[in-house]
């Protein structure tokens, strides 16, 4: 039984020295006890867009929040999602509200990232925009769409 056993762990030993060696990197990241809070739970932005424009159109609206937790300067990240009609976060439409086949394409634009002192508040301006090109040739009606903004951390 001992040489059978001694056997297999040779082989076992073998077989392993045989195959290469294979490294594995293990990382780690360990994330901040600060957290960061809007103010109020949503806002809106209503545009005007006349036809007969040849600029874009744009509206603006005031998000604020305030960070708290364990860091003096917190970091914060604003990103968006694909709204309930886009294609992606850079794809957002509003959906014409009688006619669901028609959309009309928008940008969003705001500061993505920064840091504060804890506890202050930070307010900061979203702007939707809707190029010229994108409404001259759309079916004339009320639009609308519904974005997501996230807070992180």
């Amino acid at each position: 039984m001992r040489g059978w056993l001694a056997g297999f762990l040779l082989l076992l030993a073998t077989s392993a020295m045989g195959g290469g060696g294979h490294q594995l990197t293990v990382s780690a990241v360990v994330l901040t006890k600060s957290n960061c809070r809007f103010t109020t739970a949503s806002s809106s932005l209503s545009l005007a867009i006349n036809p007969a424009s040849t600029s874009a159109v744009s509206a603006s609206a005031s998000v604020s929040f305030r960070c708290t937790g364990s860091v003096l300067f917190p970091t914060w990240a604003l990103l968006n999602n694909s709204g309930l009609h886009g294609t992606g976060p850079t794809g957002l439409r509003m959906r014409h509200t009688s006619a669901p086949s028609e959309f009309l394409p928008y940008t969003l634009s705001y500061p993505t990232s920064g840091s504060l002192i804890w506890g202050f508040l930070r307010t900061v301006t979203v702007t939707a925009t809707v190029a010229a090109a994108d409404y001259q040739n759309v079916l004339p009606g009320a639009y609308s769409d519904r974005v997501t903004l996230s807070l992180l951390p």
